[in-house]
C-alpha cells in the first residue's frame, strides 16, 4: 500500500455531533455513538505521522463554518460529517460545501452519499446492474393491500444508517405486523418504510479502499461475518450495535476474516468491487451482504464513509489485512488528497 505520511499537511478533522442528534436515546449510548470520539482518534493518528491536525465541529451555522475554514486554511478536510443540522439526509451537503470552497476532502462525494442514503434508490440501481438484492417495496403510507412478497419481511427506515429504527420487531410475519411497523416508523422517526424480503442466512460485510483510478484502484479488505450466536436474534439491530446492556450486544459478534468457502470469499470481493464501480465510491466504503439457505449472496446496503472509530468494522478488516489503524487513517487522507479539489 502506498501510504504517504503527509508530514506538515494541515488537516481539519470535521465532524457533526451525533450526541446532539440523538437526544431520544440513552445518554451512555449517545456517548458511544458520538463522532467526537472518532474525530479525536483520527486527529491523533494523523498527528502521530507529522500532520498538523485539529478537530472542528460542523455547527448549526454554515456561514460560521466557512469563516472558520477560511481562517484556519486547512490543506484538506478529513470529513466525518454525518448529520449536518442534525439530519442524516443532509450528509451530502457537507462535502458539497467543500467542493464549492475548493478544499480537498476525504471519502465519498455528494452524489454517492445522496444516492446511498436512499435505500430504495440504492436497491433500484443494484437491480438495474444485475447485482442480487432482496426484492422490496417502498411505503410512504400504510399498506392497504398485500405487498406481493413472501413473509417474513423486514421493515426498515428508508433513509437512515447505524441501524436506527431497526429492532427485532422489524421482522414481520403478516400484513398486520407490516402495518404496525410502517406506522411506527412514520409516527416515531417520521420516515418512509423500505420493506424487503427477509434473507435469513449468514451475514457478511466487506470494506473497501481506493478511488477507482489507475493510480488508486479499488481494493477490497478481508470479508467479515456477523455471527448470530443465539437463533433468538435475526437482525443486527440498533441495540445490538450500540447498547452494551442489551443481550443481543454480546450474542451478535463480528468475526474477521470470515470463515467461509473460497468461492464465497471470492464472490464477496467481486460483488463489492462491482458496487464500487457502479456507485463511484471514493476513499473508503463498506458493502453489507446476507446469504440465503442455498448460500446465494444478496447486497443489503452500500455504505460510503462507514464508521472508522478504532473498534469499528472497517479498522478491524484493515487490521486483518495487516494495516494498523494509524496507517489506514493516513491512507484515507492520502486518497482524499490524491483527488484534489473536486
Amino acid at each position: 500500500m502506498n501510504v504517504v505520511a503527509a508530514v506538515r499537511t494541515r488537516v481539519a478533522v470535521l465532524y457533526t455531533s451525533v450526541f446532539e442528534a440523538t437526544r431520544d436515546v440513552k445518554e451512555e449510548i449517545r456517548e458511544d455513538m458520538d463522532l467526537a470520539i472518532s474525530a479525536r482518534a483520527v486527529a491523533e493518528a494523523l498527528r502521530s505521522a507529522g500532520s498538523d491536525a485539529w478537530t472542528h465541529t460542523f455547527g448549526k451555522d454554515a456561514a460560521e463554518l466557512i469563516k472558520g475554514l477560511r481562517s484556519s486554511a486547512p490543506d484538506v478536510v478529513f470529513n466525518l460529517s454525518e448529520c449536518p443540522h442534525l439530519s442524516p439526509e443532509k450528509e451530502l451537503h457537507a462535502c458539497a460545501l467543500f467542493e464549492l470552497l475548493r478544499i480537498p476532502y476525504t471519502g465519498n462525494g455528494p452524489l454517492t452519499l445522496g444516492i446511498c442514503n436512499s435505500k430504495s434508490l440504492t436497491k433500484q440501481i443494484l437491480a438495474a446492474n444485475g447485482i442480487p438484492t432482496p426484492r422490496f417495496r417502498l411505503y410512504r403510507t400504510l399498506p392497504e393491500e398485500e405487498p406481493g412478497l413472501p413473509y417474513p419481511l423486514v421493515v426498515k427506515p428508508a433513509n437512515e444508517d447505524g441501524s436506527a429504527g431497526i429492532t427485532e420487531d422489524s421482522v414481520v410475519p403478516d400484513r398486520a405486523g407490516l402495518r404496525r411497523q410502517v406506522k411506527w416508523l412514520k409516527d416515531v422517526l417520521h420516515q418512509d418504510s423500505l420493506v424487503e424480503e427477509f434473507v435469513g442466512g449468514r451475514e457478511y460485510n466487506v470494506g473497501l479502499l481506493g478511488n477507482g483510478t489507475a493510480a488508486d484502484p479499488y481494493r477490497s479488505l478481508p470479508p467479515a461475518e456477523l455471527v448470530y450466536r443465539n437463533p433468538r436474534w435475526r437482525l443486527c439491530t440498533y441495540e445490538s450495535k450500540w447498547d452494551s446492556t442489551h443481550p443481543s450486544y454480546a450474542e451478535i459478534a463480528p468475526v474477521c476474516p470470515a470463515q467461509a468457502s473460497p468461492e464465497t470469499l471470492r464472490r464477496l470481493s467481486e460483488i463489492t468491487l462491482q458496487c464500487a464501480r457502479i456507485f463511484r465510491l471514493s476513499g473508503y466504503a463498506r458493502v453489507d451482504f446476507r446469504s440465503n439457505e442455498r448460500g446465494e449472496l444478496f447486497v443489503l446496503e452500500v455504505n460510503p464513509n462507514p464508521d472508522i472509530s478504532p473498534d469499528a468494522g472497517m479498522p478491524r478488516a484493515a487490521r486483518a489485512a495487516g494495516i494498523p489503524y494509524e496507517e489506514m487513517i493516513r491512507e484515507i487522507l492520502r486518497l482524499g488528497l490524491a483527488l484534489g479539489a473536486r
